[in-house]
């Protein structure tokens, strides 16, 4: 199960990876062509804006699920570099935690979003606002998925404590 676990992050890892690149290639083109329209023919794309936009959110959440992967999150080294080592695993496992719990709110909240927002469409696009809200349960059950195929990943193994 746990193999199968791991197989499916690294799947989702290169899927999420891929996806962001994309997304970040996709608002830098539509910002640039935004400003190039405005500026140099004076005449702003609608539809720039909400490209732009729901890219960025989409990037963003999707970013922050591959820095839960990457353990690479905002740490208060400094102070728990000091601690004794039994404190410092302890203070770890209780910030797993609570980005455990963070993800689980993430989830319910998005679900919940998409619920309310259903039949509602953007102005520009005129595309379901529930797909924007779409990227926060997807991130969440994402940073589910790397937090349990990476929790027993750093536990030493062996005779080791």
């Amino acid at each position: 199960m746990n193999r199968r676990l791991r197989t499916l992050n690294r799947v989702l890892v290169a899927l999420e990876t891929r996806a962001a690149g994309a997304l970040l290639v996709t608002v830098c083109v539509v910002v640039l062509l935004q400003v190039l329209m405005r500026y140099l023919f004076a005449y702003p794309n609608p539809w720039s804006e909400e490209v732009s936009r729901f890219c960025f959110i989409w990037l963003s959440l999707l970013g922050a699920s591959l820095a839960v992967e990457h353990r690479a999150h905002f740490r208060f080294d400094q102070v728990t570099k000091g601690l004794a080592p039994r404190l410092r695993r302890a203070v770890e496992t209780g910030a797993r935690v609570v980005v455990l719990i963070f993800a689980l709110l993430l989830v319910g909240t998005g679900i919940v979003l998409m619920d309310l927002t259903a039949g509602e469409r953007s102005a520009a696009l005129n595309l379901p606002i529930a797909l924007v809200y779409a990227a926060a349960p997807v991130s969440g059950l994402m940073m589910v998925i790397h937090m349990a195929a990476g929790w027993g990943a750093d536990r030493p193994t062996g005779d080791n404590p």
